[in-house]
């Protein structure tokens, strides 16, 4: 988080929210609290799972599944030669 009145420290949040708001459209076109909290999750999960990240060039969940991955082979690895 920034300093009150300093928006430019955290301008990839500020970003993020940007697009999350365009593309998930204004609030009054869910006619109740559930669709919007049901768009709301599905939007996330679309953020996470299936968007491209434009500089991991895949999505989050798969690039953190293979840090995961790659972290555990590394971990084994150094077991193995003690």
């Amino acid at each position: 988080m920034s300093a009150k009145s300093s928006p430019w420290q955290n301008g990839k949040q500020e970003s993020f929210y940007q697009k999350f708001k365009l593309e998930l459209g204004h609030p009054n076109i869910y006619e109740t609290r559930g669709e919007l909290f049901e768009a709301i999750a599905l939007q996330i999960h679309y953020y996470n799972h299936r968007r491209i990240h434009s500089a991991l060039k895949m999505p989050p969940a798969i690039f953190y599944q293979r840090c995961l991955r790659q972290s555990s082979i590394s971990e084994n690895s150094e077991k193995l030669t003690a």
